[in-house]
Protein backbone atom coordinates (compact mmCIF):
# COMPACT_ATOMS: atom_id res chain seq x y z
CA UNK A 1 0.00 0.00 0.00
CA UNK A 2 2.84 2.45 -0.05
CA UNK A 3 2.09 3.27 -3.37
CA UNK A 4 -0.50 4.63 -3.02
CA UNK A 5 -1.08 8.66 -3.64
CA UNK A 6 -4.15 11.18 -2.87
CA UNK A 7 -3.78 11.20 -6.65
CA UNK A 8 -3.95 7.89 -7.69
CA UNK A 9 -7.05 7.68 -5.37
CA UNK A 10 -8.37 11.00 -7.05
CA UNK A 11 -7.86 9.52 -10.30
CA UNK A 12 -9.64 6.18 -9.44
CA UNK A 13 -12.61 6.97 -8.24
CA UNK A 14 -12.78 10.35 -10.70
CA UNK A 15 -15.41 8.72 -12.95
CA UNK A 16 -17.46 7.80 -9.69
CA UNK A 17 -16.95 10.70 -7.66
CA UNK A 18 -16.41 13.76 -10.18
CA UNK A 19 -17.43 16.25 -7.40
CA UNK A 20 -15.05 15.09 -4.36
CA UNK A 21 -11.99 16.15 -3.43
CA UNK A 22 -10.25 13.40 -1.59
CA UNK A 23 -7.99 15.19 0.96
CA UNK A 24 -6.82 12.00 3.19
CA UNK A 25 -7.02 8.25 3.48
CA UNK A 26 -6.35 5.50 6.09
CA UNK A 27 -5.84 1.55 5.31
CA UNK A 28 -6.60 -1.65 7.55
CA UNK A 29 -6.89 -4.77 7.17
CA UNK A 30 -10.24 -5.85 5.55
CA UNK A 31 -10.84 -9.55 6.86
CA UNK A 32 -10.36 -11.14 9.52
CA UNK A 33 -7.21 -13.46 10.39
CA UNK A 34 -8.62 -17.03 8.89
CA UNK A 35 -10.73 -15.09 6.58
CA UNK A 36 -8.69 -15.33 3.03
CA UNK A 37 -5.30 -16.87 2.57
CA UNK A 38 -3.78 -16.17 -0.53
CA UNK A 39 -3.86 -12.16 -0.74
CA UNK A 40 -4.25 -9.66 1.58
CA UNK A 41 -7.49 -7.33 1.99
CA UNK A 42 -7.37 -3.88 2.61
CA UNK A 43 -10.13 -1.41 3.13
CA UNK A 44 -9.08 2.13 2.35
CA UNK A 45 -10.98 4.37 4.30
CA UNK A 46 -11.05 8.31 2.38
CA UNK A 47 -12.31 11.98 3.29
CA UNK A 48 -12.78 14.16 1.72
CA UNK A 49 -14.97 17.81 0.75
CA UNK A 50 -17.78 17.61 -2.37
CA UNK A 51 -18.45 20.51 -4.46
CA UNK A 52 -21.45 21.68 -4.74
CA UNK A 53 -22.70 24.67 -6.92
CA UNK A 54 -22.75 27.20 -3.65
CA UNK A 55 -21.94 25.29 -0.86
CA UNK A 56 -19.17 22.25 -0.20
CA UNK A 57 -20.17 19.29 2.33
CA UNK A 58 -17.92 16.67 3.80
CA UNK A 59 -17.52 13.12 2.36
CA UNK A 60 -16.75 9.45 3.10
CA UNK A 61 -15.99 6.74 1.27
CA UNK A 62 -14.30 3.61 0.99
CA UNK A 63 -12.62 0.96 -1.27
CA UNK A 64 -11.02 -2.63 -1.10
CA UNK A 65 -7.67 -2.85 -1.82
CA UNK A 66 -6.38 -6.50 -2.54
CA UNK A 67 -2.66 -7.31 -3.13
CA UNK A 68 -0.11 -10.21 -2.62
CA UNK A 69 1.39 -11.55 0.42
CA UNK A 70 4.24 -10.17 1.23
CA UNK A 71 6.30 -12.98 2.43
CA UNK A 72 7.68 -14.54 -0.94
CA UNK A 73 7.63 -17.84 0.77
CA UNK A 74 3.59 -17.81 1.78
CA UNK A 75 3.03 -16.44 -2.25
CA UNK A 76 5.12 -19.41 -3.65
CA UNK A 77 3.44 -22.03 -0.90
CA UNK A 78 -0.43 -21.15 -1.97
CA UNK A 79 -0.09 -20.00 -5.70
CA UNK A 80 -0.95 -16.27 -5.22
CA UNK A 81 0.91 -15.23 -8.18
CA UNK A 82 -0.96 -17.92 -10.52
CA UNK A 83 -4.10 -16.84 -8.72
CA UNK A 84 -3.81 -13.37 -9.09
CA UNK A 85 -2.90 -13.57 -12.71
CA UNK A 86 -6.48 -15.50 -12.58
CA UNK A 87 -8.62 -12.52 -11.00
CA UNK A 88 -7.00 -10.34 -13.53
CA UNK A 89 -7.76 -11.82 -16.47
CA UNK A 90 -11.52 -12.29 -14.83
CA UNK A 91 -12.20 -8.48 -13.73
CA UNK A 92 -10.21 -7.08 -17.28
CA UNK A 93 -11.36 -10.14 -19.69
CA UNK A 94 -13.44 -12.22 -19.03
CA UNK A 95 -16.46 -10.52 -16.52
CA UNK A 96 -16.42 -7.66 -19.46
CA UNK A 97 -16.71 -10.05 -22.59
CA UNK A 98 -19.64 -12.36 -20.80
CA UNK A 99 -21.53 -8.56 -19.80
CA UNK A 100 -21.17 -7.18 -23.16
CA UNK A 101 -22.85 -10.56 -24.40
CA UNK A 102 -25.72 -10.30 -22.12
CA UNK A 103 -26.86 -6.99 -22.85
CA UNK A 104 -27.10 -8.25 -26.68
CA UNK A 105 -30.43 -10.10 -25.58
CA UNK A 106 -33.52 -8.10 -25.06
CA UNK A 107 -35.17 -11.08 -23.34
CA UNK A 108 -33.07 -10.75 -20.52
CA UNK A 109 -35.05 -8.35 -17.87
CA UNK A 110 -33.06 -9.11 -15.15
CA UNK A 111 -29.22 -8.90 -16.32
CA UNK A 112 -26.47 -11.09 -13.84
CA UNK A 113 -24.72 -8.20 -12.63
CA UNK A 114 -23.66 -9.72 -9.04
CA UNK A 115 -19.77 -8.37 -9.53
CA UNK A 116 -18.30 -5.51 -7.48
CA UNK A 117 -17.21 -2.71 -10.23
CA UNK A 118 -13.08 -3.22 -10.70
CA UNK A 119 -11.59 0.08 -10.40
CA UNK A 120 -7.98 -1.39 -11.32
CA UNK A 121 -6.30 -5.08 -11.91
CA UNK A 122 -2.62 -5.20 -12.59
CA UNK A 123 -0.15 -8.35 -11.83
CA UNK A 124 0.06 -7.45 -7.83
CA UNK A 125 -3.19 -5.52 -7.19
CA UNK A 126 -7.30 -5.58 -7.71
CA UNK A 127 -8.88 -2.57 -6.48
CA UNK A 128 -12.70 -3.02 -5.94
CA UNK A 129 -15.57 -0.77 -4.60
CA UNK A 130 -16.53 -1.30 -1.24
CA UNK A 131 -19.80 -3.43 -0.58
CA UNK A 132 -19.84 -2.70 2.93
CA UNK A 133 -20.51 0.72 2.64
CA UNK A 134 -23.52 0.23 0.94
CA UNK A 135 -25.17 -2.40 3.16
CA UNK A 136 -23.37 -5.67 2.31
CA UNK A 137 -22.79 -8.70 5.10
CA UNK A 138 -20.76 -11.88 4.73
CA UNK A 139 -22.21 -14.97 6.43
CA UNK A 140 -20.38 -16.36 9.15
CA UNK A 141 -18.29 -18.79 8.13
CA UNK A 142 -19.01 -20.95 11.07
CA UNK A 143 -22.63 -21.17 10.33
CA UNK A 144 -23.11 -21.44 6.86
CA UNK A 145 -25.94 -20.34 4.58
CA UNK A 146 -29.70 -20.49 5.48
CA UNK A 147 -31.90 -22.31 2.98
CA UNK A 148 -33.29 -18.65 1.71
CA UNK A 149 -29.86 -17.28 1.02
CA UNK A 150 -28.75 -20.50 -0.52
CA UNK A 151 -31.66 -20.56 -2.95
CA UNK A 152 -30.35 -16.90 -3.77
CA UNK A 153 -26.96 -18.19 -4.63
CA UNK A 154 -28.10 -20.54 -6.71
CA UNK A 155 -30.37 -18.48 -8.41
CA UNK A 156 -27.19 -15.84 -9.28
CA UNK A 157 -25.15 -18.48 -9.90
CA UNK A 158 -27.06 -20.36 -12.58
CA UNK A 159 -27.67 -17.10 -14.34
CA UNK A 160 -23.53 -16.61 -14.38
CA UNK A 161 -23.40 -19.99 -15.88
CA UNK A 162 -25.87 -19.76 -18.29
CA UNK A 163 -23.55 -16.60 -20.33
CA UNK A 164 -20.98 -19.78 -20.80
CA UNK A 165 -23.12 -21.82 -22.12
CA UNK A 166 -25.10 -19.53 -24.60
CA UNK A 167 -21.93 -17.41 -25.19
CA UNK A 168 -20.24 -20.57 -26.18
CA UNK A 169 -23.22 -21.27 -28.58
CA UNK A 170 -23.62 -18.24 -30.08
CA UNK A 171 -19.63 -16.97 -30.45
CA UNK A 172 -17.68 -20.08 -29.91
CA UNK A 173 -14.63 -18.43 -31.10
CA UNK A 174 -14.98 -15.56 -28.91
CA UNK A 175 -15.77 -17.56 -25.79
CA UNK A 176 -12.72 -19.97 -26.41
CA UNK A 177 -10.58 -16.57 -26.15
CA UNK A 178 -11.52 -16.06 -22.80
CA UNK A 179 -9.47 -19.56 -22.07
CA UNK A 180 -6.37 -18.30 -24.21
CA UNK A 181 -2.99 -18.95 -21.81
CA UNK A 182 -1.79 -15.25 -22.30
CA UNK A 183 -4.37 -13.38 -20.89
CA UNK A 184 -7.83 -15.83 -20.10
CA UNK A 185 -8.32 -18.02 -17.00
CA UNK A 186 -6.75 -21.33 -16.55
CA UNK A 187 -6.57 -23.78 -13.55
CA UNK A 188 -3.95 -22.89 -10.79
CA UNK A 189 -4.18 -25.85 -8.51
CA UNK A 190 -5.07 -29.13 -10.25
CA UNK A 191 -2.48 -29.57 -12.95
CA UNK A 192 0.26 -32.13 -13.64
CA UNK A 193 3.01 -29.78 -12.43
CA UNK A 194 1.64 -29.35 -9.23
CA UNK A 195 1.21 -33.26 -8.04
CA UNK A 196 4.82 -33.19 -6.00
CA UNK A 197 3.94 -29.76 -5.36
CA UNK A 198 1.38 -30.78 -3.31
CA UNK A 199 1.88 -34.29 -2.39
CA UNK A 200 3.10 -33.66 1.42
CA UNK A 201 0.29 -30.75 1.78
CA UNK A 202 -2.75 -33.14 1.11
CA UNK A 203 -1.31 -35.65 2.68
CA UNK A 204 -1.42 -34.68 5.98
CA UNK A 205 -4.87 -32.88 5.08
CA UNK A 206 -6.32 -36.29 5.11
CA UNK A 207 -4.25 -37.67 7.68
CA UNK A 208 -5.89 -35.32 9.90
CA UNK A 209 -9.15 -35.90 8.37
CA UNK A 210 -9.38 -39.19 8.68
CA UNK A 211 -8.42 -39.15 12.51
CA UNK A 212 -11.42 -36.72 12.48
CA UNK A 213 -13.63 -39.65 11.29
CA UNK A 214 -12.30 -42.52 13.00
CA UNK A 215 -12.42 -40.63 16.57
CA UNK A 216 -16.09 -39.58 15.91
CA UNK A 217 -16.91 -43.29 14.60
CA UNK A 218 -15.16 -44.47 17.50
CA UNK A 219 -18.32 -46.35 19.08
CA UNK A 220 -19.86 -46.94 15.63
CA UNK A 221 -20.30 -50.58 14.57
CA UNK A 222 -20.11 -49.36 10.76
CA UNK A 223 -16.69 -47.31 11.62
CA UNK A 224 -14.47 -49.33 9.09
CA UNK A 225 -17.13 -49.56 6.54
CA UNK A 226 -16.89 -45.66 6.27
CA UNK A 227 -13.20 -45.37 6.95
CA UNK A 228 -12.16 -47.62 4.48
CA UNK A 229 -14.02 -45.80 1.86
CA UNK A 230 -11.93 -42.27 3.08
CA UNK A 231 -8.63 -44.00 2.83
CA UNK A 232 -9.14 -45.46 -0.55
CA UNK A 233 -10.64 -41.89 -1.60
CA UNK A 234 -7.59 -40.02 -0.03
CA UNK A 235 -4.49 -43.00 -1.01
CA UNK A 236 -1.86 -40.62 -2.38
CA UNK A 237 -1.39 -42.27 -5.41
CA UNK A 238 -4.51 -41.43 -6.86
CA UNK A 239 -6.17 -38.59 -4.99
CA UNK A 240 -4.67 -35.38 -6.62
CA UNK A 241 -5.14 -37.37 -10.07
CA UNK A 242 -8.24 -37.51 -9.71
CA UNK A 243 -9.47 -33.91 -8.34
CA UNK A 244 -7.35 -33.48 -11.84
CA UNK A 245 -9.51 -35.05 -13.38
CA UNK A 246 -12.64 -33.49 -12.13
CA UNK A 247 -11.61 -30.08 -12.55
CA UNK A 248 -10.95 -30.93 -16.26
CA UNK A 249 -13.99 -29.82 -18.53
CA UNK A 250 -16.29 -32.37 -19.70
CA UNK A 251 -18.72 -31.34 -22.35
CA UNK A 252 -21.51 -29.85 -23.33
CA UNK A 253 -22.03 -28.60 -19.57
CA UNK A 254 -18.58 -26.96 -19.08
CA UNK A 255 -18.59 -23.60 -17.92
CA UNK A 256 -16.36 -20.79 -16.41
CA UNK A 257 -17.15 -21.20 -12.82
CA UNK A 258 -16.61 -18.84 -9.98
CA UNK A 259 -14.26 -21.59 -8.69
CA UNK A 260 -14.07 -20.88 -4.94
CA UNK A 261 -18.07 -20.53 -4.19
CA UNK A 262 -18.31 -20.79 -0.45
CA UNK A 263 -19.28 -18.12 2.52
CA UNK A 264 -16.68 -15.85 2.98
CA UNK A 265 -17.26 -14.98 -1.35
CA UNK A 266 -20.62 -13.88 -0.60
CA UNK A 267 -22.09 -10.92 0.65
CA UNK A 268 -25.89 -10.22 0.99
CA UNK A 269 -28.12 -7.20 1.20
CA UNK A 270 -30.95 -7.09 3.97
CA UNK A 271 -33.76 -5.15 3.77
CA UNK A 272 -36.72 -5.72 6.36
CA UNK A 273 -35.25 -8.96 7.55
CA UNK A 274 -35.56 -9.95 3.79
CA UNK A 275 -32.65 -10.18 1.37
CA UNK A 276 -32.51 -7.83 -1.30
CA UNK A 277 -29.20 -8.23 -3.28
CA UNK A 278 -26.36 -10.17 -3.55
CA UNK A 279 -22.54 -10.26 -5.07
CA UNK A 280 -20.07 -12.85 -5.52
CA UNK A 281 -16.34 -11.85 -4.64
CA UNK A 282 -12.76 -13.36 -5.53
CA UNK A 283 -12.35 -15.00 -8.83
CA UNK A 284 -8.72 -16.54 -8.53
CA UNK A 285 -10.21 -19.89 -8.53
CA UNK A 286 -12.36 -18.88 -11.76
CA UNK A 287 -12.02 -21.92 -13.96
CA UNK A 288 -13.35 -23.60 -17.02
CA UNK A 289 -14.98 -26.47 -15.77
CA UNK A 290 -18.48 -28.51 -14.73
CA UNK A 291 -20.75 -25.85 -13.26
CA UNK A 292 -21.36 -28.78 -10.49
CA UNK A 293 -18.33 -28.04 -9.53
CA UNK A 294 -19.11 -24.91 -8.10
CA UNK A 295 -22.55 -26.37 -7.18
CA UNK A 296 -20.44 -28.82 -4.96
CA UNK A 297 -18.81 -25.88 -2.85
CA UNK A 298 -22.26 -24.11 -2.09
CA UNK A 299 -23.89 -27.57 -0.58
CA UNK A 300 -21.16 -29.45 0.72
CA UNK A 301 -19.27 -26.08 2.52
CA UNK A 302 -22.56 -24.06 2.67
CA UNK A 303 -25.04 -26.07 3.72
CA UNK A 304 -25.54 -28.82 6.89
CA UNK A 305 -25.99 -32.96 6.36
CA UNK A 306 -29.77 -32.23 7.82
CA UNK A 307 -30.38 -29.12 5.15
CA UNK A 308 -29.16 -31.43 2.28
CA UNK A 309 -31.50 -34.31 3.41
CA UNK A 310 -34.41 -31.85 3.44
CA UNK A 311 -33.20 -29.46 0.21
CA UNK A 312 -31.00 -31.27 -1.90
CA UNK A 313 -33.50 -32.10 -4.42
CA UNK A 314 -35.69 -29.01 -4.48
CA UNK A 315 -32.50 -27.09 -4.90
CA UNK A 316 -30.92 -29.27 -8.13
CA UNK A 317 -34.36 -28.31 -9.73
CA UNK A 318 -34.68 -24.85 -9.08
CA UNK A 319 -31.02 -24.45 -10.31
CA UNK A 320 -31.66 -26.36 -13.41
CA UNK A 321 -35.34 -24.16 -14.06
CA UNK A 322 -33.11 -21.01 -13.93
CA UNK A 323 -30.21 -22.42 -15.52
CA UNK A 324 -32.96 -23.71 -18.22
CA UNK A 325 -34.86 -20.44 -18.59
CA UNK A 326 -31.74 -17.88 -18.64
CA UNK A 327 -30.55 -19.57 -21.76
CA UNK A 328 -34.07 -19.82 -23.33
CA UNK A 329 -33.96 -16.16 -22.88
CA UNK A 330 -30.70 -15.75 -24.62
CA UNK A 331 -31.63 -17.84 -27.53
CA UNK A 332 -32.79 -16.89 -31.09
CA UNK A 333 -36.68 -18.87 -31.46
CA UNK A 334 -35.21 -20.25 -35.26
CA UNK A 335 -31.94 -21.53 -33.61
CA UNK A 336 -30.63 -25.11 -33.08
CA UNK A 337 -29.97 -23.73 -29.69
CA UNK A 338 -33.52 -22.82 -28.84
CA UNK A 339 -35.01 -26.26 -30.44
CA UNK A 340 -32.92 -28.62 -28.90
CA UNK A 341 -32.77 -27.30 -25.72
CA UNK A 342 -34.57 -29.32 -22.97
CA UNK A 343 -34.96 -28.57 -19.60
CA UNK A 344 -35.47 -32.05 -18.66
CA UNK A 345 -32.57 -32.92 -20.39
CA UNK A 346 -30.76 -30.56 -18.77
CA UNK A 347 -31.72 -31.73 -15.44
CA UNK A 348 -30.62 -35.26 -16.01
CA UNK A 349 -27.57 -33.66 -16.68
CA UNK A 350 -26.62 -31.23 -13.72
CA UNK A 351 -27.53 -34.11 -11.84
CA UNK A 352 -25.59 -36.64 -13.06
CA UNK A 353 -22.85 -34.01 -13.52
CA UNK A 354 -23.56 -33.50 -9.41
CA UNK A 355 -22.54 -36.99 -8.67
CA UNK A 356 -19.53 -37.40 -10.67
CA UNK A 357 -18.22 -33.96 -8.90
CA UNK A 358 -19.41 -35.35 -5.58
CA UNK A 359 -15.71 -36.58 -4.55
CA UNK A 360 -14.14 -33.56 -5.95
CA UNK A 361 -16.30 -31.57 -3.07
CA UNK A 362 -14.93 -34.19 -0.03
CA UNK A 363 -11.72 -33.04 -1.45
CA UNK A 364 -12.08 -29.16 -0.98
CA UNK A 365 -13.45 -30.19 2.60
CA UNK A 366 -10.64 -31.60 3.10
CA UNK A 367 -8.73 -28.50 2.79
CA UNK A 368 -12.05 -26.06 3.97
CA UNK A 369 -13.88 -27.85 6.76
CA UNK A 370 -10.47 -26.68 9.23
CA UNK A 371 -10.26 -23.49 7.25
CA UNK A 372 -14.40 -22.93 8.33
CA UNK A 373 -14.53 -24.01 11.73
CA UNK A 374 -10.76 -23.01 12.83
CA UNK A 375 -10.46 -20.15 15.54
CA UNK A 376 -8.71 -16.80 14.30
CA UNK A 377 -5.39 -17.97 15.87
CA UNK A 378 -5.72 -21.31 14.21
CA UNK A 379 -5.17 -19.42 10.99
CA UNK A 380 -2.27 -18.22 9.99
CA UNK A 381 -1.14 -14.68 9.74
CA UNK A 382 -1.19 -13.14 6.33
CA UNK A 383 -0.74 -9.28 7.61
CA UNK A 384 2.61 -10.25 9.20
CA UNK A 385 5.75 -8.55 7.82
CA UNK A 386 7.77 -10.40 6.31
CA UNK A 387 10.84 -10.29 8.50
CA UNK A 388 8.99 -11.76 10.74
CA UNK A 389 7.85 -14.94 8.61
CA UNK A 390 9.81 -17.68 10.04
CA UNK A 391 8.32 -20.28 8.15
CA UNK A 392 10.05 -22.15 5.50
CA UNK A 393 8.67 -22.82 1.92
CA UNK A 394 7.52 -26.47 3.08
CA UNK A 395 6.65 -24.96 6.44
CA UNK A 396 4.51 -22.49 4.50
CA UNK A 397 2.48 -24.75 2.48
CA UNK A 398 0.94 -27.14 5.26
CA UNK A 399 -2.55 -27.46 5.86
CA UNK A 400 -4.76 -25.75 8.54
CA UNK A 401 -4.86 -28.07 11.84
CA UNK A 402 -7.70 -28.01 14.10
CA UNK A 403 -9.84 -30.88 15.26
CA UNK A 404 -12.87 -29.36 16.90
CA UNK A 405 -16.61 -31.00 17.54
CA UNK A 406 -17.70 -28.60 14.43
CA UNK A 407 -15.22 -29.89 12.21
CA UNK A 408 -15.18 -33.60 13.05
CA UNK A 409 -18.93 -33.57 12.59
CA UNK A 410 -18.73 -31.72 9.16
CA UNK A 411 -16.30 -33.84 8.17
CA UNK A 412 -17.84 -37.31 9.38
CA UNK A 413 -21.50 -36.19 8.02
CA UNK A 414 -19.93 -36.03 4.35
CA UNK A 415 -17.78 -39.00 4.49
CA UNK A 416 -21.22 -41.32 5.65
CA UNK A 417 -23.34 -39.43 3.34
CA UNK A 418 -21.21 -39.87 0.41
CA UNK A 419 -20.59 -43.42 1.03
CA UNK A 420 -24.49 -44.52 1.78
CA UNK A 421 -25.67 -42.34 -1.20
CA UNK A 422 -22.85 -44.62 -3.19
CA UNK A 423 -20.89 -41.79 -4.43
CA UNK A 424 -17.38 -42.62 -2.53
Amino acid sequence: MSTITLEFLQDLLKEDHPDVDIQEFEGAPGTKRGDNYTSMVYRISLKGIKKKEEESEAWEGSIIYKCLPESILRREAFKSDELFCNEVAFYNKIWPTLAKFQSQWDKVNHPFKAIPKCYLAQNDLVILKDLKQLGFVMPDRRQGLTIEQCYFVLKHLSHFHALSMAMKCHNPEGFYELLNIQDGISEVFFVPENVDYYRSYYTEAIQNAIAMVEEELRDSEDKELYLEKFREFGSEETFFQTMMELAAPREPLAVICHGDCWTNNLLFRFVNGDIAEMYMVDFQLARYASPALDLVYVMYLCLGREQRAAHLPSLLEYYTDELHARLADMSDEDSSFHTTLNRDALFEIVQDEFKRCSQFGLGIALDMYPIMTCDSDEAPNLYQTKESEVCSSHECVKPVWTSNAACRKKMTDLVQELVDGGLL
